[in-house]
């Protein structure tokens, strides 16, 4: 008995240490929640009188964030749901034209992060109160921002996947969660230390929260970061997209497609 039970120890540590996004699952998840909230709690300390106190502020950007979380989850696990059906190979034996399914999993990831977004945002208004339209025309504006971020991480992991395997559907819940503590969702991006800001303003979200954070604490809009926001955005999609396109093509000609599947 002790045997077989050790044997399927060895297996599934095999299958764990052979894999750099199950490593990445296993160390991570861990060590975000301390990175995340020990910058939180190192920006709060030096604040005598924080704004943070405020519900708004937090609500405001855990349902922004949620955008992106959703948007980019809506695009990966639909793409998934072909491959864990095996019905991937049937798509591309079809007249679908690659840019053809782009814009599908763009459509059903956008109703997705909408539908799901529509009960969050009534819920904290009722409850907690929180005036998430006071944003006004920037909150669409801040919506499309994440939304795109989250369309290209989804392109990048459905890249991956095509190229490297099924065991990277583990990035699909992993891989935005690396950029979390760099997004100062809960914290402005001047409380991270300077080496980790440097990093920090190639991520995109974090314009968009700077913006948010500035629009209701000081009710005043700074367009420069909308403004990057939409520029890294465009950009990341673009390579995204390259991405994405290039590993359905490498994906056929070596005929990998009919190996999908659970």
């Amino acid at each position: 008995m002790f045997s077989r039970i050790f044997a399927l120890i060895i297996r599934y540590k095999t299958l764990v240490v052979g894999s750099i996004p199950r490593l990445i699952s296993v160390f991570w998840w861990p060590s975000i929640q301390i990175v995340l909230w020990g910058f939180f709690s190192t920006f709060l300390d030096s604040e005598t009188s924080s704004p943070y106190s405020t519900i708004s502020v937090l609500l405001t950007a855990v349902i922004l964030w949620d955008v992106l979380f959703r948007g980019q989850l809506g695009l990966t696990i639909t793409f998934f749901e072909e491959i864990w059906s095996r019905n991937l190979s049937h798509l591309f034996i079809t007249p679908l034209r690659n840019f053809e399914l782009i814009i599908g999993l763009i459509i059903t990831s956008l109703i997705r992060t909408v539908l799901g977004l529509i009960p969050a945002i009534f819920i904290s208004m009722y409850y907690f109160e929180l005036k998430t339209f006071n944003l006004g025309f920037y909150f669409i504006i801040f919506f499309f921002n994440l939304i795109i971020t989250g369309w290209s991480i989804g392109f990048i992991v459905s890249g991956l996947v095509l190229r490297y395997g099924q065991s990277f559907e583990e990035l699909a819940w992993a891989f935005i969660f690396l950029l979390l503590p760099f997004s100062c969702v809960y914290y402005p991006l001047s409380s991270l230390p300077e080496i980790i800001q440097n990093f920090s303003i190639f991520i995109s979200p974090v314009y968009v929260f700077e913006g948010m954070r500035e629009i209701i604490i000081q009710n005043q809009a700074n367009l420069s970061y909308i403004l990057k926001a939409f520029s890294l955005n465009i950009f990341y999609l673009a390579l995204s997209l390259y991405f994405f396109y290039k590993m359905i093509i490498s994906t056929r000609k070596s005929g990998k497609f009919l190996n999908f599947g659970e």
